[in-house]
């Protein structure tokens, strides 16, 4: 498993490729803007022309792509460079159905797939700290966990459906949406009584209101005005979607997860989609100090 094809090398393919890159595994890139193949190349990665040519070269395809319409697309492309004893490790946030539908589609072919998405975001991603959730055989996920360890810190196994690994990350994300927004309004709320926020963050973050917001989000992106966490809000409601269909495929009651997904849909039409997602931060300031109110 020392060869490695890695499709898609934006803010956290990129990362992740040169983690890999930096721990000697014979490393193979493509993503269509060859700009972001350039400083992994210099480091010493090959450039490949296409997805087939990269998994041409490689016993382990890694996909960290947009969404599951760029997976199934890229699967599509590089099926053909894909032969029996293979692994496709798709890192992207996707649905369930789709990676168990890619399992079906490769089977045929004596190829494995893992669904193994990741959360920790831009610094996880170059730190190697992230949090990697893996579905798929048991057997196949031992032989790639020397290569997950690489890219994060915290490599859980969830079981033995490729999809579950993506389920995981959805349900996941979810929590991290509410912290965020909840986070956002208590400190606007705390701040119309004089409350300062740095304070409120050390107090939250020593008591029972810590979460991933104030622990993360706040200290390096909101309080010092940054807001370059570079997780677009269009990735957010994105990822709101895949959740949604996920509870209405397996016909789930998702009450509170409706009125965050209406939520998560003001806030980017207010903000635009290609606002940073700390900056939600920034809707709530305008909301609650509105002098119109």
């Amino acid at each position: 498993m020392d060869r490695i094809g890695f499709i898609g090398v934006g803010t956290m393919g990129g990362r992740m490729a040169a983690n890999l890159l930096d721990a000697d595994f014979d490393l193979t890139v493509f993503d269509p803007n060859e700009q972001a193949m350039a400083p992994l190349v210099d480091d010493g990665a090959a450039a490949a022309a296409d997805a087939e040519a990269a998994a041409e070269r490689a016993d382990v395809v890694m996909l960290s792509l947009p969404g599951p319409d760029q997976v199934v697309s890229a699967v599509d492309d590089l099926e053909g460079g894909l032969e029996a004893g293979d692994v496709l490790v798709d890192l992207t946030t996707s649905t369930p159905s789709t990676t168990n539908a890619i399992a079906d589609q490769l089977a045929p072919r004596g190829v494995e797939v893992l669904g193994a998405p990741v959360s920790g975001g831009r610094s996880g991603a170059e730190d190697a700290t992230l949090a990697v959730m893996v579905g798929g055989d048991r057997d196949v996920f031992e032989r790639c966990k020397p290569v997950f360890d690489v890219v994060g810190s915290n490599v859980f196994y969830i079981d033995e459906r490729p999809g579950h690994g993506h389920a995981m990350k959805l349900v996941n994300n979810y929590l991290s949406f509410v912290a965020m927004i909840c986070t956002s309004e208590a400190a606007q709320l705390g701040q119309q009584v004089g409350l300062d926020v740095e304070t409120m963050i050390d107090v939250f973050n020593a008591s029972s209101g810590r979460n991933t917001a104030t622990v993360l989000k706040f200290p390096e992106y909101i309080i010092p005005e940054t807001y370059d966490m570079e997780y677009s809000m269009a990735l957010v409601e994105k990822d709101m979607q895949l959740l949604m269909e996920m509870a209405r495929n397996t016909q789930t009651p998702f009450m509170a997860g409706g009125t965050i997904r209406e939520l998560i849909g003001y806030i980017r039409a207010e903000l635009g989609p290609e606002a940073d997602y700390t900056e939600m931060y920034k809707y709530f300031d305008q909301v609650m100090n509105d002098a119109d109110r």
